[in-house]
Protein backbone atom coordinates (compact mmCIF):
# COMPACT_ATOMS: atom_id res chain seq x y z
CA UNK A 1 0.00 0.00 0.00
CA UNK A 2 1.49 3.36 -1.18
CA UNK A 3 1.38 6.44 1.43
CA UNK A 4 0.11 9.59 0.18
CA UNK A 5 0.12 12.64 1.66
CA UNK A 6 -2.48 14.17 0.35
CA UNK A 7 -4.79 11.56 1.11
CA UNK A 8 -3.69 11.84 5.14
CA UNK A 9 -4.23 15.63 4.74
CA UNK A 10 -7.23 15.42 3.73
CA UNK A 11 -8.90 12.45 6.34
CA UNK A 12 -6.72 14.47 9.14
CA UNK A 13 -8.58 17.43 8.01
CA UNK A 14 -11.79 15.69 7.73
CA UNK A 15 -11.34 14.42 10.99
CA UNK A 16 -10.63 17.56 13.06
CA UNK A 17 -13.64 19.49 10.92
CA UNK A 18 -16.18 16.61 12.66
CA UNK A 19 -14.51 16.93 15.80
CA UNK A 20 -14.77 20.66 15.52
CA UNK A 21 -18.32 20.16 14.31
CA UNK A 22 -18.92 18.31 17.78
CA UNK A 23 -17.04 20.84 19.69
CA UNK A 24 -19.26 23.40 18.09
CA UNK A 25 -22.34 21.61 19.08
CA UNK A 26 -21.53 21.42 22.39
CA UNK A 27 -20.03 25.55 22.87
CA UNK A 28 -23.33 26.51 21.08
CA UNK A 29 -25.22 24.76 23.75
CA UNK A 30 -23.24 27.23 25.91
CA UNK A 31 -24.01 30.15 24.03
CA UNK A 32 -27.98 29.82 23.54
CA UNK A 33 -27.86 28.75 27.16
CA UNK A 34 -26.48 31.43 28.51
CA UNK A 35 -27.53 34.16 25.84
CA UNK A 36 -31.13 32.62 27.18
CA UNK A 37 -30.50 33.08 31.02
CA UNK A 38 -29.52 36.30 30.55
CA UNK A 39 -32.80 37.49 28.17
CA UNK A 40 -35.16 35.65 30.35
CA UNK A 41 -33.24 37.28 34.05
CA UNK A 42 -33.95 40.80 31.92
CA UNK A 43 -37.58 40.07 30.69
CA UNK A 44 -38.68 37.21 32.83
CA UNK A 45 -42.05 39.48 33.34
CA UNK A 46 -42.90 39.07 29.67
CA UNK A 47 -42.28 35.37 29.47
CA UNK A 48 -44.49 32.45 30.11
CA UNK A 49 -41.19 30.65 32.04
CA UNK A 50 -37.73 29.94 30.76
CA UNK A 51 -38.91 27.87 27.71
CA UNK A 52 -40.87 30.85 26.69
CA UNK A 53 -37.62 32.61 25.48
CA UNK A 54 -37.01 29.79 23.09
CA UNK A 55 -40.56 29.26 21.69
CA UNK A 56 -41.68 32.96 21.97
CA UNK A 57 -44.13 32.17 24.72
CA UNK A 58 -45.33 35.72 25.94
CA UNK A 59 -47.09 36.53 28.62
CA UNK A 60 -49.35 40.13 27.14
CA UNK A 61 -48.53 39.78 23.96
CA UNK A 62 -45.62 39.85 21.66
CA UNK A 63 -42.33 40.79 23.28
CA UNK A 64 -39.10 41.72 21.68
CA UNK A 65 -35.75 42.98 23.92
CA UNK A 66 -34.51 45.92 23.24
CA UNK A 67 -31.28 45.83 20.90
CA UNK A 68 -28.84 46.12 23.80
CA UNK A 69 -30.51 43.72 25.84
CA UNK A 70 -30.24 41.15 22.71
CA UNK A 71 -26.63 42.27 22.09
CA UNK A 72 -25.26 41.73 25.59
CA UNK A 73 -26.78 38.24 25.83
CA UNK A 74 -25.16 37.66 23.01
CA UNK A 75 -21.48 38.90 23.77
CA UNK A 76 -22.24 36.60 27.13
CA UNK A 77 -22.98 34.03 25.51
CA UNK A 78 -19.99 34.11 22.89
CA UNK A 79 -17.45 34.91 25.23
CA UNK A 80 -19.09 31.83 27.44
CA UNK A 81 -18.57 29.77 24.40
CA UNK A 82 -15.01 30.73 23.24
CA UNK A 83 -13.43 29.59 26.85
CA UNK A 84 -15.32 26.15 26.34
CA UNK A 85 -14.27 25.82 22.67
CA UNK A 86 -10.71 26.75 23.61
CA UNK A 87 -10.58 24.60 25.82
CA UNK A 88 -12.09 21.61 23.73
CA UNK A 89 -9.92 22.33 20.87
CA UNK A 90 -6.46 22.30 22.32
CA UNK A 91 -7.76 19.09 23.84
CA UNK A 92 -10.07 16.98 21.17
CA UNK A 93 -10.11 18.53 17.75
CA UNK A 94 -6.74 19.40 16.78
CA UNK A 95 -4.07 16.95 15.70
CA UNK A 96 -1.51 19.54 16.94
CA UNK A 97 -3.68 21.15 19.64
CA UNK A 98 -0.62 21.24 22.12
CA UNK A 99 0.60 23.92 19.16
CA UNK A 100 -1.85 26.18 20.76
CA UNK A 101 -1.46 25.54 24.46
CA UNK A 102 0.45 28.16 25.44
CA UNK A 103 0.42 32.29 26.10
CA UNK A 104 0.94 33.02 22.00
CA UNK A 105 -1.41 30.41 21.17
CA UNK A 106 -4.12 31.47 23.44
CA UNK A 107 -3.80 35.18 22.57
CA UNK A 108 -4.32 34.29 18.97
CA UNK A 109 -7.16 32.78 20.17
CA UNK A 110 -8.81 35.42 21.61
CA UNK A 111 -7.48 37.99 19.19
CA UNK A 112 -9.73 35.79 16.19
CA UNK A 113 -12.64 34.97 18.44
CA UNK A 114 -12.83 39.25 18.72
CA UNK A 115 -13.10 39.20 15.20
CA UNK A 116 -15.72 36.41 15.25
CA UNK A 117 -17.23 38.41 17.99
CA UNK A 118 -17.46 41.61 15.67
CA UNK A 119 -19.44 39.20 13.13
CA UNK A 120 -21.53 38.02 15.14
CA UNK A 121 -22.76 41.28 16.54
CA UNK A 122 -22.95 42.98 13.28
CA UNK A 123 -24.42 39.43 11.82
CA UNK A 124 -26.49 40.16 14.74
CA UNK A 125 -27.76 43.43 14.17
CA UNK A 126 -28.41 43.32 10.35
CA UNK A 127 -30.52 40.12 10.71
CA UNK A 128 -32.43 41.39 14.13
CA UNK A 129 -32.39 45.30 13.84
CA UNK A 130 -32.46 45.98 10.65
CA UNK A 131 -34.36 43.13 8.76
CA UNK A 132 -36.68 42.48 12.03
CA UNK A 133 -35.62 38.38 11.78
CA UNK A 134 -36.16 35.58 14.63
CA UNK A 135 -33.64 36.01 17.39
CA UNK A 136 -32.78 32.60 17.10
CA UNK A 137 -33.03 31.81 13.60
CA UNK A 138 -30.67 34.68 12.88
CA UNK A 139 -28.20 33.54 16.04
CA UNK A 140 -28.11 30.23 14.38
CA UNK A 141 -27.27 31.20 10.90
CA UNK A 142 -24.44 33.66 12.24
CA UNK A 143 -23.25 31.25 14.07
CA UNK A 144 -22.66 28.53 10.82
CA UNK A 145 -20.99 31.61 9.31
CA UNK A 146 -19.13 32.33 12.50
CA UNK A 147 -17.82 28.69 12.70
CA UNK A 148 -16.55 28.00 9.02
CA UNK A 149 -14.44 31.30 9.79
CA UNK A 150 -13.24 29.92 13.63
CA UNK A 151 -12.51 26.36 12.16
CA UNK A 152 -10.44 27.93 9.15
CA UNK A 153 -8.67 30.85 11.38
CA UNK A 154 -7.90 28.27 13.86
CA UNK A 155 -6.34 25.46 11.67
CA UNK A 156 -4.42 27.84 9.53
CA UNK A 157 -2.60 30.15 12.28
CA UNK A 158 -3.35 28.34 15.81
CA UNK A 159 -3.13 25.10 15.85
CA UNK A 160 -0.96 24.26 12.89
CA UNK A 161 2.37 22.73 13.35
CA UNK A 162 3.99 24.46 10.73
CA UNK A 163 4.18 27.76 12.61
CA UNK A 164 6.55 26.33 15.46
CA UNK A 165 9.59 28.00 15.44
CA UNK A 166 12.71 26.42 16.13
CA UNK A 167 13.48 28.49 19.62
CA UNK A 168 10.14 27.30 20.36
CA UNK A 169 11.15 23.65 21.66
CA UNK A 170 9.28 24.02 24.76
CA UNK A 171 6.15 22.50 22.79
CA UNK A 172 6.11 18.77 22.91
CA UNK A 173 5.10 16.95 20.16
Amino acid sequence: MKFSLLAYLKKQTTLEFLKSVAVGLASNAVDFLLTAVFLYAYGHEHYDGFWGVFSGATVGGPYSPQFSVYITATVIGYISAILVNYLLSSIFVFKYGNVGKNKYGFLKFIFFAAIGLGITSLGSWIGYDLIGGNIWVVKLIVQLIVFVYNFVTRRMFIFNVNLIRADENTINL
